[in-house]
């Protein structure tokens, strides 16, 4: 460590001069600023702007998928109507050959009965006059009487053998027409009820349309239930947002699931009634539409 305090005879003057050094310069660096480039991109502005066009774009293409798969839905109902109306009209037609062939054939029993009747009648005739020509020969006074007595069973026996002959005809030709008619009309809604099984199980907006339809025929708005099938719930629920924009003065909508509708179908509930949308009751709609159109027994089933 250098001295600091000397005494005086410590110090010492010289005649010479001294020169001292500096200590060395120190070189600074020159400091260089690190060169920062502009940013170019987009503005928070820019992107939000953007973000609300693209939800604006996807609302749009939503909506616009919705009402194609109404439209879609609307289409496929239509088409299964007329499938189902167009066996409807062959099945008609069909009867219309079979109770042709059914008249015919009742006409020949008919002609087969006449002529029976005809054969019983004449042979009654004979009948009576040979027993009357036997009693009368047989004498006035004890076998007249007999005579005619035998005579007229004979003949009302043959006459009621006639009705019965008449009666099982008339039965026959009844029993042909129902029976056909019956089998032709179970047979049109058996395709019916498959034609709307298939487009159900193939077609995933059939639900969505039934509900949509459904949700236009209330009377009264608030709170809404809507009761599908299990497997149409996922779907449904993702729609609630678009049934509520569709319908007017909704307050609310809840799906729940529910096992007695079949897939495609909606039961909506409120809290003055409910519309049952189901595919079942359509069906049945339409079965009576049928059976309106031919008023026959059909078989349940």
């Amino acid at each position: 460590m250098a001295k600091t305090v000397f005494r005086p005879e410590e110090v010492v003057v010289l005649s010479d001069r001294v020169v001292i050094q500096p200590p060395p310069k120190a070189e600074v660096e020159a400091e260089t600023e690190e060169e920062v480039q502009e940013y170019t991109g987009p503005t928070a502005e820019d992107l939000r702007r953007e973000a609300e066009e693209f939800k604006a774009r996807w609302e749009n293409e939503k909506a616009e998928m919705i009402n194609r798969a109404g439209e879609e839905a609307d289409r496929i109902i239509k088409e299964a109507e007329k499938v189902a109306f167009d066996e409807v009209e062959r099945a008609k037609n069909e009867a219309s050959r079979i109770k042709q062939e059914a008249k015919e054939e009742t006409e020949k029993i008919f002609d087969d009965s006449r002529k029976e009747a005809s054969r019983i009648v004449e042979e009654a005739e004979k009948k009576r006059e040979q027993i009357e020509s036997e009693s009368y020969k047989k004498g006035y006074t004890d076998g007249r009487e007999a005579g005619f007595q035998e005579g007229k069973e004979e003949v009302e026996r043959l006459v009621q053998h006639l009705h019965t002959i008449i009666n099982k005809a008339i039965e026959k030709r009844n029993e042909i027409i129902d029976e056909s008619e019956t089998q032709l009309i179970n047979l049109v809604l058996l395709i019916a009820r498959k034609v709307v099984k298939v487009i159900t199980e193939n077609q995933k907006n059939v639900v969505i349309n039934n509900v949509i339809q459904a949700l236009r025929k209330l009377k009264t708005r608030g709170d809404v239930v809507i009761r599908v099938n299990l497997e149409d719930v996922k779907l449904t629920s993702e729609h609630v947002k678009d049934f509520m924009r569709m319908v007017e003065n909704v307050k609310s909508i809840t799906v729940l699931e529910d096992s007695s509708v079949e897939k495609g179908g909606c039961i909506i509930e409120t809290d003055f009634g409910e519309i049952d949308a189901r595919i079942s009751s359509q069906l049945k709609e339409i079965e009576e539409r049928i059976q309106e159109l031919t008023p026959i027994r059909v078989k349940e089933g």
